[in-house]
């Protein structure tokens, strides 16, 4: 079949129009914003910016490639471990972000999922010493009716398998270690 100009013109209208459309619905995909403000502490509207300055164009999907977005990448999480910098005491913080907008994020953005990866990957970075910070459910800043202590304790050991594995980038075991030269080696 052979283009012509009207079929042409209408194809590039009909991929605006998706374009146009599907922007409005990826929300946060082609901007750095993670909206922060509605963060319940000041410490989390602090990790959650930074995580939003350091967010990096890349692409989405795994097995196939998928549409472009800013993301929270294991680099942008490495900087922002650093440079704030994460410590043992913003454990109850991460485990109440990663945990709301895992579970709970009422938006169907991809914007939860980046704050839920960032969260996650910043405390298996603070390894051991996150440890003994994990928060009880009575603890935390709010907490939502829906929340347990086994849903703490499932992140706990979801971080400690990323930390455990010898081949993640998230383990000192790791010669590819995200901190392997510590926070100095860090761009």
């Amino acid at each position: 079949m052979r283009a012509t100009p009207t079929s042409t013109a209408t194809l590039c209208l009909l991929t605006l129009a998706l374009v146009g459309g599907g922007a409005h619905a990826a929300g946060s995909l082609w901007q750095r914003d993670l909206k922060c403000a509605s963060e319940k502490s000041e410490r989390a509207r602090v990790i959650c910016r930074a995580l939003e300055k350091e967010m990096q164009w890349a692409g989405t999907g795994h097995a196939m490639p998928g549409l472009p977005s800013f993301q929270v990448t294991f680099k942008s999480v490495a900087r922002v471990f650093c440079r704030l910098p994460i410590r043992a005491e913003d454990t109850p913080t991460l485990v109440e972000m990663g945990l709301w907008h895992r579970y709970a994020a009422t938006d169907s953005s991809l914007r939860a999922a980046q704050l839920s990866r960032g969260t996650t990957f910043l405390l298996a970075l603070l390894g051991d010493a996150g440890h003994a910070h994990y928060p009880s459910i009575e603890t935390l800043h709010k907490p939502q009716a829906w929340m347990t202590d086994r849903e703490i304790d499932s992140l706990r050991r979801e971080i400690s398998d990323m930390t455990d594995h010898p081949a993640s980038l998230l383990s000192p075991r790791s010669p590819e270690y995200l901190l392997k030269g510590g926070c100095q080696s860090i761009p």
